[in-house]
Protein backbone atom coordinates (compact mmCIF):
# COMPACT_ATOMS: atom_id res chain seq x y z
CA UNK A 1 0.00 0.00 0.00
CA UNK A 2 1.43 3.36 -1.03
CA UNK A 3 1.96 5.84 1.80
CA UNK A 4 1.07 9.49 1.33
CA UNK A 5 2.26 12.30 3.55
CA UNK A 6 -0.34 14.67 4.95
CA UNK A 7 1.12 17.58 2.99
CA UNK A 8 0.99 15.58 -0.24
CA UNK A 9 -2.69 14.77 0.30
CA UNK A 10 -3.41 18.44 0.98
CA UNK A 11 -1.48 19.50 -2.12
CA UNK A 12 -3.45 17.04 -4.24
CA UNK A 13 -6.71 18.46 -2.83
CA UNK A 14 -7.66 15.05 -1.43
CA UNK A 15 -7.99 16.57 2.05
CA UNK A 16 -8.95 19.98 3.35
CA UNK A 17 -8.49 21.40 6.84
CA UNK A 18 -11.88 21.44 8.52
CA UNK A 19 -10.69 23.70 11.35
CA UNK A 20 -8.75 26.10 9.14
CA UNK A 21 -11.15 28.96 9.74
CA UNK A 22 -10.46 32.29 8.10
CA UNK A 23 -11.50 35.32 10.09
CA UNK A 24 -12.07 37.35 6.94
CA UNK A 25 -12.64 36.45 3.31
CA UNK A 26 -11.71 38.85 0.55
CA UNK A 27 -14.63 40.11 -1.49
CA UNK A 28 -12.88 38.81 -4.60
CA UNK A 29 -13.10 35.26 -3.20
CA UNK A 30 -16.86 35.20 -2.85
CA UNK A 31 -20.11 36.05 -4.56
CA UNK A 32 -22.90 37.55 -2.50
CA UNK A 33 -25.97 35.33 -2.71
CA UNK A 34 -28.23 38.39 -2.75
CA UNK A 35 -29.94 37.14 0.43
CA UNK A 36 -28.54 38.52 3.70
CA UNK A 37 -29.64 35.57 5.92
CA UNK A 38 -27.90 33.10 3.60
CA UNK A 39 -24.75 35.23 3.34
CA UNK A 40 -24.62 35.29 7.14
CA UNK A 41 -25.02 31.51 7.43
CA UNK A 42 -22.23 30.84 4.92
CA UNK A 43 -18.78 31.05 6.47
CA UNK A 44 -17.29 32.89 3.48
CA UNK A 45 -20.18 35.35 3.33
CA UNK A 46 -21.48 34.12 -0.01
CA UNK A 47 -21.07 31.65 -2.86
CA UNK A 48 -17.58 30.50 -3.88
CA UNK A 49 -16.29 31.92 -7.15
CA UNK A 50 -14.84 28.59 -8.29
CA UNK A 51 -15.12 24.88 -7.58
CA UNK A 52 -18.22 22.73 -7.16
CA UNK A 53 -21.31 23.75 -5.23
CA UNK A 54 -23.94 21.05 -4.83
CA UNK A 55 -27.63 21.93 -4.56
CA UNK A 56 -29.67 18.90 -3.54
CA UNK A 57 -33.39 19.31 -4.14
CA UNK A 58 -36.45 18.37 -6.11
CA UNK A 59 -36.89 20.19 -9.39
CA UNK A 60 -38.93 23.37 -9.68
CA UNK A 61 -39.02 24.57 -6.07
CA UNK A 62 -36.99 27.75 -6.64
CA UNK A 63 -33.47 26.39 -7.03
CA UNK A 64 -32.78 28.62 -10.05
CA UNK A 65 -34.44 31.63 -8.42
CA UNK A 66 -31.94 31.26 -5.56
CA UNK A 67 -29.01 31.68 -7.98
CA UNK A 68 -30.31 34.57 -10.09
CA UNK A 69 -28.89 37.48 -7.98
CA UNK A 70 -25.34 36.11 -8.11
CA UNK A 71 -25.54 35.09 -11.76
CA UNK A 72 -26.97 38.46 -12.76
CA UNK A 73 -24.85 40.85 -10.68
CA UNK A 74 -21.48 39.17 -10.42
CA UNK A 75 -20.99 36.89 -13.42
CA UNK A 76 -21.35 39.34 -16.28
CA UNK A 77 -17.70 39.21 -17.41
CA UNK A 78 -17.92 35.73 -18.95
CA UNK A 79 -20.79 33.63 -20.34
CA UNK A 80 -22.41 30.71 -18.54
CA UNK A 81 -23.23 27.19 -19.71
CA UNK A 82 -26.19 24.86 -19.10
CA UNK A 83 -25.30 21.18 -19.22
CA UNK A 84 -28.26 18.81 -19.65
CA UNK A 85 -30.96 20.87 -17.88
CA UNK A 86 -34.16 18.86 -17.29
CA UNK A 87 -36.20 21.31 -19.42
CA UNK A 88 -35.34 23.79 -22.14
CA UNK A 89 -34.49 27.17 -20.55
CA UNK A 90 -36.96 29.88 -21.55
CA UNK A 91 -34.96 32.73 -23.04
CA UNK A 92 -37.46 35.62 -22.51
CA UNK A 93 -37.57 34.85 -18.78
CA UNK A 94 -33.77 34.71 -18.60
CA UNK A 95 -33.50 38.05 -20.39
CA UNK A 96 -36.05 39.58 -18.02
CA UNK A 97 -33.87 38.44 -15.10
CA UNK A 98 -30.86 40.23 -16.59
CA UNK A 99 -29.11 37.18 -18.06
CA UNK A 100 -28.14 38.12 -21.62
CA UNK A 101 -29.29 35.50 -24.11
CA UNK A 102 -26.16 35.77 -26.26
CA UNK A 103 -24.05 34.80 -23.24
CA UNK A 104 -25.78 31.47 -22.62
CA UNK A 105 -24.60 28.10 -23.95
CA UNK A 106 -26.83 25.02 -23.92
CA UNK A 107 -25.07 21.64 -24.18
CA UNK A 108 -26.92 18.31 -24.33
CA UNK A 109 -24.56 15.32 -24.58
CA UNK A 110 -26.43 12.02 -24.80
CA UNK A 111 -24.29 9.59 -22.78
CA UNK A 112 -22.88 9.88 -19.27
CA UNK A 113 -19.33 9.59 -20.61
CA UNK A 114 -19.94 12.51 -22.97
CA UNK A 115 -21.63 14.50 -20.20
CA UNK A 116 -18.58 14.09 -17.95
CA UNK A 117 -16.21 14.95 -20.81
CA UNK A 118 -18.18 18.08 -21.74
CA UNK A 119 -18.44 19.18 -18.10
CA UNK A 120 -14.68 18.93 -17.55
CA UNK A 121 -13.91 20.79 -20.79
CA UNK A 122 -16.36 23.60 -19.97
CA UNK A 123 -15.17 23.95 -16.39
CA UNK A 124 -11.45 23.84 -17.17
CA UNK A 125 -11.58 26.08 -20.25
CA UNK A 126 -11.59 29.36 -18.32
CA UNK A 127 -14.16 30.69 -20.80
CA UNK A 128 -17.19 30.36 -18.52
CA UNK A 129 -18.01 32.11 -15.28
CA UNK A 130 -20.50 29.42 -14.28
CA UNK A 131 -21.58 25.98 -15.45
CA UNK A 132 -24.94 24.59 -14.28
CA UNK A 133 -25.07 20.81 -14.60
CA UNK A 134 -27.61 18.03 -14.28
CA UNK A 135 -26.37 14.48 -14.98
CA UNK A 136 -28.43 11.60 -16.34
CA UNK A 137 -26.92 9.42 -13.61
CA UNK A 138 -26.97 11.51 -10.46
CA UNK A 139 -25.11 8.98 -8.29
CA UNK A 140 -21.60 9.80 -9.54
CA UNK A 141 -18.64 8.24 -7.76
CA UNK A 142 -16.01 10.11 -5.77
CA UNK A 143 -13.46 10.13 -8.60
CA UNK A 144 -15.94 11.63 -11.07
CA UNK A 145 -17.09 14.30 -8.61
CA UNK A 146 -13.50 15.17 -7.68
CA UNK A 147 -12.47 15.59 -11.32
CA UNK A 148 -15.33 18.06 -11.84
CA UNK A 149 -14.40 20.05 -8.75
CA UNK A 150 -10.70 20.25 -9.66
CA UNK A 151 -11.54 21.21 -13.26
CA UNK A 152 -13.70 24.06 -11.93
CA UNK A 153 -10.88 25.28 -9.68
CA UNK A 154 -8.39 25.20 -12.54
CA UNK A 155 -10.75 27.11 -14.84
CA UNK A 156 -11.78 29.56 -12.09
CA UNK A 157 -15.37 28.57 -12.81
CA UNK A 158 -18.33 28.23 -10.46
CA UNK A 159 -19.76 24.74 -10.96
CA UNK A 160 -23.35 24.51 -9.75
CA UNK A 161 -24.21 20.83 -9.60
CA UNK A 162 -27.90 19.97 -9.16
CA UNK A 163 -28.44 16.58 -7.50
CA UNK A 164 -31.37 14.67 -5.92
CA UNK A 165 -32.09 15.08 -2.22
CA UNK A 166 -31.67 11.31 -1.78
CA UNK A 167 -27.90 11.77 -2.19
CA UNK A 168 -27.57 14.13 0.77
CA UNK A 169 -25.80 11.46 2.84
CA UNK A 170 -23.34 10.60 0.09
CA UNK A 171 -19.75 11.67 0.70
CA UNK A 172 -18.76 14.36 -1.80
CA UNK A 173 -15.60 16.42 -2.44
CA UNK A 174 -17.68 19.54 -3.11
CA UNK A 175 -16.70 22.14 -0.46
CA UNK A 176 -20.24 23.53 -0.27
CA UNK A 177 -23.40 21.40 -0.21
CA UNK A 178 -26.90 22.76 0.41
CA UNK A 179 -30.15 20.84 0.73
CA UNK A 180 -33.19 22.76 -0.54
CA UNK A 181 -36.83 21.99 0.19
CA UNK A 182 -40.13 23.78 -0.35
CA UNK A 183 -41.75 25.19 2.77
CA UNK A 184 -45.05 27.08 2.76
CA UNK A 185 -44.37 30.20 0.66
CA UNK A 186 -40.66 29.80 1.42
CA UNK A 187 -37.52 28.00 0.36
CA UNK A 188 -35.92 26.06 3.21
CA UNK A 189 -32.13 25.77 3.01
CA UNK A 190 -29.98 23.49 5.15
CA UNK A 191 -26.20 23.72 4.95
CA UNK A 192 -24.91 20.16 4.81
CA UNK A 193 -21.25 21.05 4.39
CA UNK A 194 -19.09 24.14 4.02
CA UNK A 195 -15.32 24.21 3.91
CA UNK A 196 -13.70 26.14 6.74
CA UNK A 197 -16.92 26.49 8.72
CA UNK A 198 -19.52 24.54 10.64
CA UNK A 199 -22.55 22.96 8.98
CA UNK A 200 -26.12 22.47 10.11
CA UNK A 201 -27.36 26.05 9.74
CA UNK A 202 -30.90 26.40 8.40
CA UNK A 203 -32.33 29.39 6.56
CA UNK A 204 -35.78 30.15 5.16
CA UNK A 205 -36.21 32.59 2.29
CA UNK A 206 -39.61 33.87 1.18
CA UNK A 207 -40.22 32.74 -2.40
CA UNK A 208 -41.92 34.86 -5.09
CA UNK A 209 -45.64 34.21 -5.28
CA UNK A 210 -45.32 32.70 -8.76
CA UNK A 211 -43.21 29.81 -7.48
CA UNK A 212 -45.71 28.49 -4.98
CA UNK A 213 -48.73 29.36 -7.14
CA UNK A 214 -47.28 27.14 -9.89
CA UNK A 215 -47.03 24.28 -7.42
CA UNK A 216 -50.71 24.45 -6.53
CA UNK A 217 -53.50 22.94 -8.61
CA UNK A 218 -54.03 24.76 -11.90
CA UNK A 219 -57.65 25.45 -10.91
CA UNK A 220 -56.31 27.68 -8.12
CA UNK A 221 -54.06 29.83 -10.33
CA UNK A 222 -54.99 33.49 -10.73
CA UNK A 223 -56.67 34.01 -14.11
CA UNK A 224 -57.34 37.20 -16.02
CA UNK A 225 -61.08 37.79 -16.29
CA UNK A 226 -62.38 40.40 -18.78
CA UNK A 227 -65.66 40.89 -16.93
CA UNK A 228 -63.98 41.55 -13.59
CA UNK A 229 -61.34 43.77 -15.22
CA UNK A 230 -63.99 46.46 -15.80
CA UNK A 231 -64.62 46.84 -12.08
CA UNK A 232 -61.38 45.63 -10.50
CA UNK A 233 -58.67 48.19 -9.93
CA UNK A 234 -55.87 45.62 -10.18
CA UNK A 235 -57.01 42.55 -12.12
CA UNK A 236 -55.05 39.39 -11.48
CA UNK A 237 -53.24 38.23 -14.59
CA UNK A 238 -51.58 34.86 -14.80
CA UNK A 239 -49.11 36.00 -17.44
CA UNK A 240 -47.68 38.87 -15.40
CA UNK A 241 -47.46 36.76 -12.27
CA UNK A 242 -45.52 33.91 -13.82
CA UNK A 243 -43.29 35.74 -16.26
CA UNK A 244 -40.66 36.76 -13.73
CA UNK A 245 -39.73 33.29 -12.52
CA UNK A 246 -40.65 30.84 -15.29
CA UNK A 247 -37.09 30.07 -16.35
CA UNK A 248 -37.89 26.81 -18.09
CA UNK A 249 -39.97 26.70 -21.28
CA UNK A 250 -43.21 24.81 -21.61
CA UNK A 251 -44.05 22.88 -24.76
CA UNK A 252 -45.60 25.91 -26.41
CA UNK A 253 -42.58 28.10 -25.77
CA UNK A 254 -39.95 26.15 -27.67
CA UNK A 255 -39.61 28.69 -30.50
CA UNK A 256 -38.43 31.45 -28.16
CA UNK A 257 -36.03 29.13 -26.43
CA UNK A 258 -34.49 28.03 -29.72
CA UNK A 259 -32.23 31.09 -29.66
CA UNK A 260 -29.86 29.17 -27.39
CA UNK A 261 -26.61 27.86 -28.82
CA UNK A 262 -26.87 24.09 -28.74
CA UNK A 263 -23.89 21.79 -29.18
CA UNK A 264 -23.39 18.08 -29.29
CA UNK A 265 -20.22 16.16 -28.65
CA UNK A 266 -18.98 13.54 -31.04
CA UNK A 267 -15.48 13.44 -29.67
CA UNK A 268 -14.21 10.46 -27.71
CA UNK A 269 -14.95 10.53 -24.01
CA UNK A 270 -12.16 11.00 -21.52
Amino acid sequence: MKNHSLNQLLDERKLWRGQQLRTTVAASDRLSTGFSPLDTALHTGGWPRSGSTELLSEQGIGELWLLIPALREHLSDRPMAWLNPPYLPYTPALAEQGLAIDRQLLVRPKTLADQLWAAEELLRSGAYAAVLSWFSEADLNDRQLRRLHIAALEGECWHIHFRPTALAQQISPAPLRLCLSAAKQALHIKILKQQGGHAGQQVQLARPAALYVQQSAATQWPVYNRASAAVATKPRRKISLLANTGLFATTGQQDSAAQFSKTGNNEPSH
